[in-house]
């Protein structure tokens, strides 16, 4: 995931990165009664070159929402800037996870459940970037007015 400018939301600095995952337990922690409740909406893997890179959406202003959710399950918030998925009307189709260029949908089938889920910025304040000790997430507020 990079800082390209089109975008708002969540940025990841790789180099700050060490791994300490405390992002994905602050996202679990802020989701505690969404349907895929025990999922982080980032998730932090490492490339094939030994670089931390996170797997999140990153809110950009690319996004069109019938594009990628064939049921419009997508909407945008403008008082916070920031997307979000209707976890409980999701029938699972799966369509929005490969159209999203930041694989930052996902997708969760255990236990029953079956809903695509996604970041939701924490209504606009995330807990992963107060968590983040090291500055490796930051929030880009430059689509704001």
């Amino acid at each position: 995931m990079s800082s390209a400018k089109n975008k708002f939301g969540l940025v990841f600095h790789p180099e700050k990165c060490d791994g300490c995952l405390e992002c994905e337990k602050a996202c679990v922690k802020a989701h505690p009664t969404s349907v895929a409740a025990g999922k982080p909406r980032i998730k932090v893997t490492k490339d094939e070159g030994g670089k931390f890179k996170a797997l999140v959406c990153v809110h950009c202003d690319r996004c069109e929402p019938s594009e990628v959710c064939p049921s419009a399950l997508l909407e945008f918030h403008e008082e916070g800037k920031y997307w979000t998925l209707d976890e409980h009307r999701c029938f699972a189709c799966m369509a929005c996870i490969p159209r999203c260029p930041y694989e930052g949908v996902f997708f969760e089938g255990a236990f029953g459940v079956e809903t695509a889920y996604t970041c939701d910025l924490c209504a606009g304040d995330p807990e992963c970037v107060k968590i983040c000790r090291k500055g490796a997430l930051t929030l880009d507020k430059s689509r704001e007015d």
